[in-house]
């Protein structure tokens, strides 16, 4: 995200608190879609995790929550949206506990998305062989950190942990990868997460 991207959405959401209503649909349509492919991962089910952005935003709006430091809506929001989920899934599962480390964090929707050629699917098939190697939390980082670029500092407020274990958690998921992977099937990670 550049810098004038966190401009504008710390403007629309200035705007919003001054009651600006456009300022508010214009965060809800620039925030929707990484919203939803962050929460299909999370949960998986499209249905509840549309439900889940819309509670959100019915919450913001009703609220009109003032964050201590407005340029972390982006993170505000994604961890927002992940409780309500792990709500919505606690309530229904009727569980006692619920543990977040527990709840698995898929990237298939990410690499299969794309079509393949045949040498292109077997990378793939690496690369889903080697991720699925991973804990829920060391595939979540990855995929806040390389899909969506977001910071340590964001990271840090989504996953819940200190920023030094976000870095931590990242250089230790990025050694397992190196330690599976061959170089070629490194560079096709490294390729097909810069997209």
């Amino acid at each position: 995200m550049t810098l004038s991207d966190q401009e504008q959405i710390t403007s629309l959401w200035m705007e919003f608190l001054a009651g600006n209503e456009l300022a508010f649909s214009r965060l809800y349509l620039l925030f929707f879609d990484d919203l939803l492919m962050y929460g299909r991962r999370v949960s998986g089910d499209d249905l509840m995790v549309e439900d889940a952005i819309q509670d959100l935003f019915i919450k913001l709006y009703q609220k009109r929550i003032v964050l201590e430091d407005n340029k972390k809506l982006r993170p505000f929001l994604f961890r927002s949206l992940k409780n309500l989920i792990y709500t919505q899934l606690l309530h229904d599962a009727r569980l006692t506990s619920f543990d977040d480390n527990e709840c698995p964090f898929n990237l298939e929707y990410t690499i299969d998305d794309q079509v393949f050629t045949n040498q292109e699917q077997q990378l793939s098939d690496e690369v889903h062989r080697f991720m699925k190697g991973l804990s829920s939390r060391q595939r979540e980082i990855i995929y806040l950190r390389f899909v969506h670029e977001m910071t340590f500092e964001e990271i840090a407020v989504i996953m819940d942990i200190h920023v030094q274990s976000a870095r931590n958690l990242l250089s230790r998921s990025m050694d397992k990868i190196r330690k599976e992977a061959s170089m070629v099937s490194l560079l096709y990670f490294f390729q097909y997460f810069s997209v």
